[in-house]
Formats: structure tokens, sequence, C-alpha cells
């Protein structure tokens, strides 16, 4: 080989390394412009869900003052109710000669467990799903309440 050829040997070896860098250099340049892409991409969907939770979360009847307030309107409801089965078997209590001497059939006893126990375990059916638990709520209130199928004299007297 001559010196011409070993010239042209290494203006092409410097030529290919060359081209391997360019190469090499824009592979690394179209990864990072994807990466980026797809970081945006994931950026613009968590965005999305972010926006998509909190409309989600600020919805009637969803947020927790929402919450709260049903709550304060549900024992509200059910201390007024057992007051009213309290105060009922007080009365029945006190004027028990009279009323079996009347034969009134409608002044038997309400006890308020068995009372309250029945209006959260029949709320608690309506509403119960395989994964919300609240079947296994009314079945752990039923030793008050009784059997869902029978109704107790409060529900009869609402008939």
């Amino acid at each position: 080989m001559n010196e011409t050829d070993l010239m042209q040997l290494a203006r092409q070896a410097i030529e290919d390394e060359d081209s391997a860098r360019l190469n090499a250099k824009a592979a690394e340049l179209a990864t990072a412009e994807e990466s980026a892409r797809q970081a945006a991409e994931k950026e613009a969907h968590v965005a999305l869900l972010i926006a998509a939770a909190e409309e989600a979360m600020s919805t009637e009847g969803v947020t927790l003052y929402d919450l709260a307030r049903k709550f304060d309107t549900a024992v509200a409801a059910l201390a007024d109710l057992a007051r009213a089965a309290c105060t009922r078997n007080e009365v029945i209590g006190r004027h028990a000669s009279g009323i079996q001497a009347a034969g009134l059939r409608e002044a038997e006893r309400t006890p308020a467990p068995e009372v309250l126990a029945r209006a959260l375990a029949l709320a608690a059916n309506q509403v119960a799903t395989p994964g919300n638990g609240l079947k296994n709520l009314a079945s752990s209130v039923l030793s008050y309440s009784g059997p869902l199928h029978r109704l107790t004299a409060v529900e009869r007297a609402a008939r």
C-alpha cells in the first residue's frame, strides 16, 4: 500500500468514525425527544386525572361537608326516633293498667334498641352492594332488630 492509499484509508476511517458519532448523537437526540414526548403525554394524562378527581370530589353530595350535613341530619333523626320510642314506652308503663283494662292492642312496647337497629338495618340493606360492606352491617344488627322480612309494630302502623 502506498501513502495515498493509507491516507485514503485514514480519511475513510475518520469519516466512518464521524458518521458513527453523528448517528449516535442523532439516536440520542431522537431518544431524548421521544422521552420528552412521553413525559409530556404522561404529565397531560396526570393533569386530566387530577382535574377529573377534583371535579368529582366537589360534586354535590360527595364533599365531606355534604356528608357531614347528612350525618348530622341522620343522627338527629335517629335521636328523635329513640326519644319517641322511649317516650312511648314510658307512657305505656305509666298507663299499663288502663291500657290493659281498655284492651288497646296498639299499646305494645317498642324497645328503642330494636327500633334504632331496625332503622339502621333497613337503611343499610336498601343501599347494600357486594362491595360496600353494608350487608354485613345490616346482618350484625339483626340480633337487635329481628329478621328483615318481619315487620315491627312501628312498620305495621306506618302501612
